[in-house]
């Protein structure tokens, strides 16, 4: 699923500002502009296997 940056504020701005975001265990790194696509990066690594399956490895 993708959303655009615009869609992601103005569902924070109807949040309490001073709440923890949390990412389900996700340690976020950083936000990363991949050519017109802003990223998400979190210290592990995740990906879709060939079965569809999330997988999640610790760098």
């Amino acid at each position: 699923m993708k959303i655009t940056v615009g869609e992601l504020i103005e569902q924070l701005k109807k949040e309490d500002q001073e709440l923890e975001v949390s990412f389900g265990g996700l340690d976020f790194y950083r936000l990363k502009d991949r050519g017109g696509c802003l990223q998400f990066e979190f210290n592990q690594f995740v990906y879709k296997d060939d079965d569809g399956l999330v997988v999640v490895k610790n760098h």
